[in-house]
């Protein structure tokens, strides 16, 4: 029996134009009505998910989202941190130190904003804020956060040409030292050594008191993964890499076709 839905939102819940199907408001509802749990699974910041969860009314005192692809577990209607894995300052200084070298632009985000570096790399801006909507951001220089200061991930978001140039030349041990992946074409993203989304989602299952059998997870890429695999259901999108289609159980309609929806009605009965 399936007790929590897990869905991530970009080329899975959302559409094209970042909106939400009315046939995929009405599957969350109707699984929501049965006492499923729906969480969503973002690399976004709670503070940039706000306006969806009160908008999809998933704010009530029971309902989580995994925020940061993995990096926090929170209460959808507060905010309040369940679980959080954090980078410091010491991971800011050597990414920006080996993203410069490589012509790539790197954003830092903590719990409250994003921060823009005083200069990128010429020719070579990030990409991120004309992407995600509705994040505070700020300019910092690198070098003057506390030692202390505790951060969720880092973005690098450029043309996907540039990046899969560039993805390469990461040192590999380096690169080892973390949980580097890519959450869209262009989007590559830094956490913790050992975070993912499937990680988190076990965790939150643990509190919940729900087994990874009784969860069904849905994405379409590689952050994906680890979620997808957790579960005793995952699905992929119509849409998804080969690699996630591979490693679903289902394989479902594409996002423009209501790919949620169609695995919602077909599975919470």
């Amino acid at each position: 029996m399936i007790k929590l839905i897990a869905i991530d939102l970009d080329g899975t819940l959302l559409n094209a134009q970042k909106e939400v199907s009315q046939a995929n408001r009405q599957a969350l509802a109707y699984a929501k009505s049965k006492g499923v749990k729906v969480v969503l699974c973002t690399g976004r910041p709670y503070f940039a998910m706000k306006h969806f969860l009160a908008d999809l009314g998933l704010v009530d005192p029971e309902d989580y989202i995994v925020t940061f692809n993995g990096g926090m577990v929170q209460k959808a209607q507060d905010g309040q941190v369940l679980v959080s894995n954090t980078l410091g300052t010491s991971d800011v200084l050597a990414w920006y130190q080996v993203t410069q070298d490589l012509d790539l632009p790197i954003n830092v985000i903590d719990a409250d904003r994003l921060y823009e570096p005083t200069a990128y790399p010429v020719g070579y801006p990030s990409l991120y804020l004309e992407n995600v909507t509705n994040v505070p951001s700020v300019v910092q220089d690198y070098k003057t956060f506390d030692p202390d200061h505790a951060f969720n991930k880092f973005v690098i978001v450029t043309t996907q040409e540039h990046l899969d140039a560039q993805i390469p030349k990461l040192d590999p041990d380096f690169k080892d030292q973390y949980a580097v992946f890519k959450s869209r074409s262009f989007f590559l993203e830094v956490m913790k050594k050992g975070v993912s989304k499937g990680d988190t989602l076990a965790k939150l299952g643990e509190l919940l008191d729900i087994s990874p059998q009784e969860m069904m997870t849905m994405g379409d890429q590689e952050n994906d993964l680890s979620m997808i695999e957790l579960a005793g259901l995952g699905v992929a999108m119509g849409n998804a890499t080969e690699q996630v289609k591979e490693a679903a159980q289902y394989v479902s309609l594409t996002n423009e076709e209501n790919g949620v929806a169609h695995a919602i009605h077909k599975f919470i009965v």
